[in-house]
C-alpha cells in the first residue's frame, strides 16, 4: 500500500485500533514492580526502596540510550538494553528480577472491558497496535484481555515501530479494513499520532493515574462516525 494517498472522505469507524501500554492497560507503580520483583528474588523489598525514582524514570532512560528503539524491535535487544540500564543502579538477583517482572504491575483500567466489549456487541473490530518486543498475547491473558479484542500486534512482529506510517499500514492491511474506516487510540501524540500520516482518525487520551482513562469517549467518536454515512 502507498503512503500516497488521496483525500480521503471518511465513513463510519469499522475497526478501531488500541496502543496497549496506559492506553488499555495502567503500569501500576515502582513500588508494585519493586515489590514483585523483590518478591522473586527472596529479598526485602524495604533494602531497595531508595531505587523506586530511578526505576520512575527507566523508560526515559530507555529512550536516551535506544533513541532507534532497537528494544521494541528484538526480544533480544529489550532484554539487553534494559537488564543494562537496570544495572547501573541494581545488583543480581534483583536486575534480573526486575527485567522478569517488568509488566507483572501492569493491569487494565476498569473502564477497558466495558469499552471492548461495547465495541464487541456493535461489530466493531479491535486490534492492539503496541511498540513491544515481549509476549503481547501471554500478557493479555494474564491481564484478563486474552480473548477480548480480535487482533494483537507488536512491533517486534511487524518489524516497524510507531510512529512510523508502515506499522499502521500493515496493519491496516492484516485486519482487512482500510486507513479512512478506522480510529487510532492511544496516548501519546507523537507515537500513536503517526496514524493521521496515512488518513487514519485518531484520538489521544493523555497517560491518566486514576482507574479510569476516560476510553468510554471511544465509544462516542464511533457514535458519532455513523453520520457520516448518513
Amino acid at each position: 500500500m502507498s503512503l500516497s494517498h488521496p483525500l480521503f472522505r471518511p465513513a463510519s469507524i469499522k475497526g478501531v485500533l488500541f496502543d496497549f501500554h496506559s492506553t488499555l492497560v495502567d503500569q501500576g507503580s515502582s513500588e508494585m514492580w519493586l515489590e514483585n520483583a523483590c518478591e522473586s528474588a527472596k529479598l526485602d523489598s524495604l533494602d531497595y526502596i531508595d531505587i523506586v525514582p530511578k526505576l520512575n524514570s527507566i523508560v526515559e532512560f530507555a529512550r536516551i540510550e535506544d533513541p532507534h528503539h532497537k528494544r521494541d524491535l528484538s526480544r533480544a535487544a529489550s532484554k539487553e538494553i534494559f537488564t543494562r540500564l537496570l544495572g547501573d543502579f541494581t545488583e543480581e538477583p534483583l536486575t534480573s528480577a526486575l527485567y522478569s517482572s517488568l509488566t507483572q504491575a501492569w493491569s487494565p483500567y476498569e473502564d477497558t472491558l466495558p469499552v471492548l466489549n461495547a465495541l464487541r456487541d456493535q461489530g466493531i473490530m479491535t486490534a492492539i497496535i503496541s511498540n513491544i518486543a515481549l509476549d503481547l498475547n501471554e500478557i493479555l491473558v494474564r491481564v484478563g484481555l486474552g480473548n477480548c479484542v480480535d487482533h494483537a500486534f507488536t512491533s517486534a512482529e511487524l518489524g516497524y515501530v510507531k510512529p512510523n506510517p508502515e506499522i499502521f499500514l500493515a496493519v491496516s492491511a492484516a485486519i482487512g479494513i482500510g486507513p479512512e474506516d478506522l480510529l487510532m487510540v492511544g496516548d501519546n501524540a507523537l507515537d500513536d499520532g503517526g496514524a493521521g500520516a496515512v488518513g487514519i482518525r485518531t484520538l489521544i487520551l493523555p497517560r491518566t493515574t486514576g482507574p479510569i482513562h476516560g476510553l468510554a469517549t471511544v465509544l462516542g467518536v464511533v457514535a458519532g462516525s455513523q453520520a457520516l454515512d448518513s
